[in-house]
């Protein structure tokens, strides 16, 4: 095998490892807290899709008005949401999708001021299929239990 062939199989073999695939979430929410929750869904990496596009990503768009923009669905005190439909994330090999969760009926000014980490935010990875997950209060911090699935 020559140079040239040996080159041209290894950029083949890359591109291969390097594309996108999909993976499709049912995803259920109770909110166990005081509070009302500000819920949507994020993911890692390109290709962007807009049932999937984080604060940080919308707030990079100068006609839209962070001080005016509602990211997410809210979430009332002992209420549920869940996804009417299966939504369908396009990932890169190791990419995750998410369900994050910030503490208060809250706009994208206030969003982009929670980092990831802090006590009024969880990132929650989905794992395809269903996700039946309960917000929750630990020591002043959001938590989330995933519950198991049900055979």
């Amino acid at each position: 095998m020559n140079l040239r062939t040996s080159a041209s199989l290894l950029l083949l073999t890359l591109a291969v490892g390097c594309g996108t695939h999909s993976e499709s979430y049912m995803v259920s929410v109770h909110n166990e807290t005081r509070s009302p929750l500000t819920i949507g869904f994020t993911k890692e990496g390109e290709p962007f899709q807009d049932d999937f596009m984080a604060p940080e990503d919308i707030a990079l768009d100068r006609q839209v008005k962070p001080e005016l923009y509602s990211w997410g669905s809210l979430l009332m005190p002992g209420k549920n949401a869940t996804t009417n439909h299966p939504m369908t994330a396009k990932l890169d090999s190791d990419a995750i999708s998410y369900l994050r969760v910030y503490r208060g009926h809250i706009n994208l000014l206030d969003i982009l001021s929670i980092s990831r980490g802090s006590p009024s935010r969880v990132d929650v990875p989905l794992m395809p299929g269903n996700n039946d997950i309960v917000i929750t209060e630990r020591d002043g911090r959001l938590a989330a239990i995933k519950r198991p699935k049900s055979e």
